[in-house]
């Protein structure tokens, strides 16, 4: 099989986030079982302003599909949306990682008009496309509420995680920790609420004195984020280090922590919650969004309700002091996990787009 991934979302899991990692790990999965994957991504980084070479480069699309021979096209959110309108020969799906229109409600003042006009274009390509692929069933609910597609229409395939990485991850950095570390990792934009984990520490510190948070990650909250924690005279109890671009590195912080939050209040699925499950850490997080879909309640972790600081400080307290139930959740979790090891994700993705493919051999016939 020939497939081409359409992809012109930043291409580093440091800036690309969650989106980059899973398509990156579900191209080198097929590949590895000898599925020929072409990526098609802008050739050069130009122009500077992302949303414009995004556009430019969905400009050119059609000329280049034109002159190549696929047995699948998928087009990434919005990525394809030209293509989707065209007639043509090869099954086209649009694979939606994060409904834009469900990311922009989070948003606000510039990036949410950005993102409101940008669900425009992600509706027309999944309204168009032989077929949609989603991450959860949040996920098929919001696209057929905010873009009209008949829920039987979207087929999901859950993100996935190399856990042989993960493994040797494991091996050559044991368990360090200290009892008292949440780590959280994330690309800082509004949605992911990490402001009320910055506000949840004072009541954390008042039950346990040595707890301290580390933050990793960068984005448009980053400067606002650091102002809060000094305005909140947070000091040793937390550290926002900032993108940290050595994925091992990331992968071994893991492993010197307790406890992995994200206060997130929209998340399209979190392949974070795999890695933390991955690495044996109990998980606290909200009921919102996909969250309750990856993150079983009171087996992987504690979800508490979107935007409670309260809640959320009493669930980090509850598994700060009780060593025995951390250890719990996280043998859960690692168990958990294998359900979405890439090898696993894989069949499923091939499931579901053979239809697509066997119809359009018949066609051809």
């Amino acid at each position: 099989m020939n497939i081409a991934f359409i992809d012109s979302w930043l291409q580093t899991s440091v800036e690309g986030s969650g989106t980059a990692v899973a398509i990156g790990g579900l191209q080198r999965t097929l590949l590895q079982r000898g599925i020929r994957v072409t990526r098609l991504t802008p050739l050069q980084p130009w122009p500077r302003n992302l949303t414009a070479r995004r556009l430019l480069f969905n400009l050119h699309l059609p000329a280049i599909l034109s002159r190549s021979h696929y047995d699948l096209v998928i087009g990434f959110d919005i990525d394809g949306f030209l293509w989707a309108t065209r007639e043509r020969r090869t099954p086209y799906l649009a694979s939606i990682k994060g409904v834009l229109a469900e990311e922009a409600r989070q948003e606000r003042g510039a990036v949410r008009q950005l993102l409101w006009l940008l669900s425009r274009l992600e509706g027309i390509n999944v309204r168009n496309a032989d077929g949609v692929i989603t991450t959860s069933d949040y996920c098929r609910k919001a696209i057929r509420r905010h873009y009209g597609v008949a829920e039987q229409r979207v087929r999901l395939v859950p993100e996935g995680i190399d856990l042989k990485r993960w493994r040797r991850i494991a091996r050559e950095a044991p368990r360090r920790s200290d009892g008292a570390t949440i780590l959280c990792v994330a690309r800082q934009y509004p949605r992911k609420h990490i402001a009320d984990l910055l506000r949840a520490m004072p009541l954390v510190r008042a039950a346990v004195p040595n707890a301290h948070a580390v933050i990793v990650g960068d984005g448009p909250e980053h400067a606002s984020l650091r102002a809060l924690a000094a305005k909140l005279r947070l000091g040793d109890a937390v550290s926002l280090v900032g993108a940290v671009p050595d994925d091992d590195e990331v992968a071994r912080m893991y492993r010197r922590a307790d406890i992995f939050c994200l206060p997130s209040v929209q998340e399209g699925f979190g392949i974070v919650f795999l890695e933390a499950m991955a690495s044996g850490l109990p998980i606290v997080a909200t009921t919102a969004a996909a969250i309750p879909e990856v993150v079983p309640h009171r087996r992987a972790g504690l979800l508490v309700p979107p935007g409670n600081v309260g809640a959320l400080a009493e669930a980090l307290i509850e598994l700060l002091r009780n060593p025995d139930q951390r250890a719990m959740y996280g043998a859960f979790g690692q168990a958990h996990v294998e359900a979405y090891d890439w090898e696993r994700v894989a069949d499923q993705f091939l499931d579901q787009v053979a239809p697509f493919v066997r119809d359009a051999v018949a066609r051809a016939a």
